[in-house]
Parts: structure tokens; sequence; C-alpha cells
């Protein structure tokens, strides 16, 4: 009759029983109080590389993903999948500059994590360069290159987590929040 009544589990069947435990252990991995994460895009290394011509300045980042698990139930099989979404500047002959979106895709599996369990996950990394162009002795056709850069516009993570009858559940958190409907995960 559309009432909503509490009962207690042990009304139910086992099978049901165990059920309704996996559920509400699947609803606390679902809600930012009961499983957080955490997301750093940090520079892990930068150098140059220069001739005649051209000067690149590189620089790698990786993200720096924090898991914890705020409930009192171990999560078994829980899946971090991510794209990290990046742009690069490039020239061509005649000075024209152009935008190559670009995406590095990565897994990351974790068998169990335990109850108040803080994991640290770094993803795979990602090098984006500027580019100046010393031309001053010399002529190019169509005109001088103009300077190109990179630019990390941010992270999509998948978080997936199994409990061992088969039930699953699933997050989606962006890194900014920004670029949440902007990209496609088949990028």
């Amino acid at each position: 009759n559309g009432k909503r009544v509490k009962v207690k589990p042990s009304i139910f069947v086992k099978a049901d029983q165990q059920y309704i435990k996996d559920w509400s252990s699947l609803e606390n991995f679902r809600n930012e109080s009961g499983f957080k994460v955490g997301c750093k895009k940090n520079r892990v290394e930068s150098w140059k590389e220069e001739d005649d011509f051209v000067q690149k300045k590189f620089e790698r980042y990786v993200f720096e993903v924090e898991l914890e698990n705020r409930n009192d139930v171990v999560l078994n099989n829980l899946t971090v999948e991510y794209r990290i979404f990046y742009e690069q500047e490039e020239n061509e002959r005649g000075g024209k500059k152009y935008n190559t979106e670009k995406v590095i895709p990565g897994k990351l599996d974790i068998d169990r994590m335990e109850a108040k369990e803080i994991r640290r996950l770094n993803t795979n990394p990602v090098v984006i360069y500027e580019t100046d162009f010393n031309l001053t002795d010399y002529y190019v056709e169509g005109g001088d290159p103009q300077s190109a850069s990179g630019d990390i516009k941010g992270i999509w993570i998948k978080l997936t987590t199994k409990t061992p009858q088969g039930l699953s559940s699933s997050r989606d958190i962006y890194e900014p929040l920004s670029i949440k409907g902007k990209y496609t995960w088949n990028n």
C-alpha cells in the first residue's frame, strides 16, 4: 500500500540477510562520509632540452589518489580506473599552431582494503612540455613558429567494488569537478 515499514533483518531467510548486509556495506562505499577519495596533482620531474633552433621545457606529473575506507567493513575487489585529460599545443610548418587533446588511461586493482585504512596510489605519469623557438638568425618559410605549451585539464576516476557474493557498486570522482561532462570515458 506504499507505506514504509522498518523491520529487523532477522525476519528474512539467511540468503536475504546476507544480501542486506552486503548492500549496506556498499551504501557506505557510495558516499563520501563512508569512503573518502582525494586527488592531488604532483610535479615529480622537470628538465630542458635545447638545440640551435628549439628549447623544450618538460614537466612530468602524477596524480596521487588517496583512498580512505572510513567504514568498519573490509572492502574487497576494489578497482580504481582513471583517465587523465590534457592538451598539448604543437607547431607545424608555416608557423601554425594547433591543440591536441590527449588521454592517459590507467587501472589499479586492490584485493582488500581494511576498515579504517588509508591508501595512497600514484597514477601513470603525464609529460607536458613548452616549446620556445630560438630563430633570431634564421628565416622560416611561412613565418616564425609560435611557442607552444601543454596543460593538464584533470582526472576522472571510476571506483568499483564487489562483495564476495557478486554485488557491485561504482562511483565517479572528478578533479577538478569542472571537467565533469566535458570528456567521455572512451576518449
